[in-house]
């Protein structure tokens, strides 16, 4: 599909969104080749089409309208010198024949971005990269309807002794269907859109050096902001140690007593070594007395000792919130 112009832009693994806007009539379209865009590829002319990246957060099987892939997260534990290997289940769930390409990238780190991580389709720019230990195969495959393959993959970890913490990469599925046809050839002065849509997998692998890992984390900040029908806790976690984790992370609203009277688990999200994620709670709708309440934001980071950040908001009668202290505060 010569002439695309990826923006990327999605934050999560899961399942990448690719629309192509095709602009069938040549003389329209020769009046707009000039036109160009700016992405992080560079300067592109807008003539053919646009394709935009768009991710989606998906934890467990995941599945699309074409086909499944049996993980989109796994883990091991290694120490220098091990070789991992294992297989990806594909199955085309549609009832025509289906072409997949398979290939490697990188889940990179935003230094001071705590809205989360970018997928690298080239590779090379994260330190934690393992791409140059694995090899996978196959790097196409066509699945007949119903049918199930496997993609192959090996991780050699060096011999070496300076390994520690999390190294991880992440393993790319993507259909390759057929472009649309051009239409509406018969009318020049009409510029009609075609939307092709083409699912892709993120299967991320991560690789821990048993014996090195150093399990830190703290909170960076803590903010709320009054909606227009309650109150926005957002948190900012740091994770200082050099292994990936998955904290728990809840929210709870505690009297004047010390009463829980309100709390909300936020959805387990990746925290990469030495990078900053959001958790962002949404409090609505509330069925407690109007007053001052204590908010405080909890984690748990399988370490002895929990983590937590605070604030007093108070609860009126609309549900809105003041501009409260806020503080840092270990919790044992």
């Amino acid at each position: 599909m010569a002439g695309q112009a990826p923006v990327s832009f999605f934050r999560d693994p899961g399942i990448d969104l690719l629309c192509v806007f095709i602009c069938p009539d040549r003389q329209l379209r020769e009046k707009i080749m000039n036109w160009t865009i700016t992405t992080n590829a560079g300067r592109w002319r807008l003539g053919t089409f646009i394709s935009i990246l768009a991710c989606l957060v998906l934890a467990g099987p995941v599945y699309a309208q074409g086909f499944s892939v049996a993980f989109n997260r796994i883990e091991y534990e290694v120490s220098p010198g091990d070789l991992k290997s294992g297989s990806i289940g594909v199955t085309n769930l549609s009832s025509e024949p289906m072409t997949l390409r398979i290939y490697a990238g990188d889940w990179t780190r935003i230094t001071g971005d705590s809205s989360g991580y970018v997928f690298d389709d080239e590779g090379g720019n994260e330190p934690r990269s393992f791409l140059d230990w694995m090899t996978f195969s196959p790097d196409r495959m066509t699945l007949q309807p119903g049918e199930w393959r496997d993609v192959q993959y090996e991780i050699r970890i060096p011999n070496q002794g300076d390994l520690e913490g999390s190294y991880w990469g992440v393993i790319f599925i993507e259909e390759t269907p057929d472009v649309l046809p051009e239409q509406g050839l018969e009318e020049p002065d009409v510029m009609r859109v075609g939307i092709l849509t083409v699912f892709r997998y993120a299967v991320q692998i991560y690789v821990t050096v048993v014996g090195t890992e150093v399990r830190e984390v703290t909170f960076d900040s803590i903010n709320f902001e009054q909606a227009q029908d309650g109150i926005d806790v957002t948190a900012v976690i740091e994770n200082l140690g050099n292994i990936y984790m998955r904290p728990k992370v809840w929210l709870e609203l505690r009297d004047t007593s010390g009463n829980v009277v309100y709390s909300q688990e936020h959805i387990r999200q990746t925290l990469l070594p030495e990078s900053l994620r959001d958790y962002k709670f949404e409090i609505r709708e509330l069925s407690i007395e109007p007053g001052v309440y204590l908010a405080i934001v909890i984690a748990d980071y399988d370490s002895p000792t929990l983590i937590a950040a605070q604030g007093r908001i108070e609860i009126t009668p609309g549900q809105t919130g003041d501009a409260p202290d806020e503080e840092v505060t270990p919790v044992e």
